[in-house]
């Protein structure tokens, strides 16, 4: 596996490393609020001190945390969002690397020989929290010192006080607030995943279901019941999704989702579906009968329903919101 790799953006097309790249350095996890702020800015400050140079992305192909820690926190997206989402703030260019083959060079080597020497890096944009180098050594500081005061820090981005993050973020989902996690990452938290065949235990309840599974790193978000918005055949359908193992019925399952879309007759098995999280319903519990479930099932059914009838909870399908299997 090649250490660097450079793709050309929207395409994903591997390509030769421009001459010139101004670059973002960061994790990206989730492309939230704050990380599009510092994109956005690094194209501001390519247009007035760059002009015609491209402004791309540096970062690793798996986050540093999966390897430094036993149990990393989960991802806020896959690999192939966060390009998706890279190509719609208007980024040309991303450069992923290995992280374990770079991550014992000192920080002026990996400025000097990575950054300048391999991605001929003109000037580069970091949060106020960067770290690079060996042992996280390097700092923002440090930083602009090596490449001669071309380095964009930006400062933190606040919300209600405190700075937006993707740890901020997870705690949300782990909450059950998909809401506010939204509102953060300037996009409902999804999972694009294939439809796989399950027990068919949806079916005997009256309410056929979707079985999915959170891809390997994934956030799995507080377990329980969700009004979400699921992207299937080119169109958006409201959903009941359960998050967790169900407790009921077969207490001894994997966590998963499992979906009963509105209205919805067909056949989805083997395709990717996405399933955005938009409203948390109530918690996962046990139910003392089959019965008692299925009743319940036609409230969580009925309250989705009065989210629709109150309108906006169903996005209109844009370019780029297919589900995409190549993350």
């Amino acid at each position: 596996m090649q250490d660097l790799i450079c793709l050309s953006l929207p395409t994903r097309q591997p390509v030769a490393v421009p001459p010139a790249l101004l670059l973002c350095l960061g994790n990206f996890d989730g492309v939230h609020l704050a990380h599009r702020r510092l994109l956005r800015a690094a194209l501001d400050w390519r247009d007035r001190e760059f002009p015609g140079v491209p402004v791309g992305v540096f970062c690793f192909r798996e986050l540093p945390s999966d390897v430094l820690l036993p149990e990393p926190p989960g991802h806020l997206c896959t690999a192939g969002e966060r390009l998706d989402r890279f190509a719609a703030c208007g980024m040309e260019y991303v450069i992923l690397a290995d992280f374990p083959a770079l991550r014992d060079l000192s920080p002026e080597a990996y400025v000097r020989e990575v950054l300048v020497g391999r991605c001929h890096c003109v000037g580069a944009a970091c949060g106020f929290n960067h770290r690079f180098g060996r042992g996280g050594k390097g700092t923002p500081e440090l930083l602009r010192r090596l490449l001669a005061g071309r380095a964009l820090v930006q400062e933190p981005v606040l919300d209600g006080g405190e700075p937006v993050s993707s740890t901020r973020i997870r705690a949300l989902l782990a909450e059950g607030e998909p809401q506010e996690a939204a509102r953060l990452l300037a996009h409902p938290y999804t999972l694009c995943a294939p439809v796989l065949h399950g027990k068919a235990l949806g079916r005997t309840l009256g309410a056929p279901t979707l079985n999915q599974r959170f891809p390997a790193h994934a956030v799995l978000p507080r377990f329980g019941v969700y009004a979400t918005a699921c992207l299937a055949g080119g169109r958006y359908w409201a959903g009941v999704s359960n998050v967790g193992i169900h407790p009921t019925v077969d207490s001894a399952a994997p966590a998963n989702c499992e979906t009963y879309l509105l209205d919805y007759s067909g056949d989805l098995y083997g395709q990717q579906v996405q399933v955005s999280f938009l409203r948390f319903l109530r918690p996962e519990r046990r139910f003392a009968s089959v019965e008692a479930l299925r009743e319940q099932i036609g409230q969580d059914v009925a309250a989705v329903r009065g989210l629709l009838a109150g309108g906006g909870i169903l996005p209109e399908p844009g370019p780029g919101t297919a589900p995409d299997a190549r993350g």
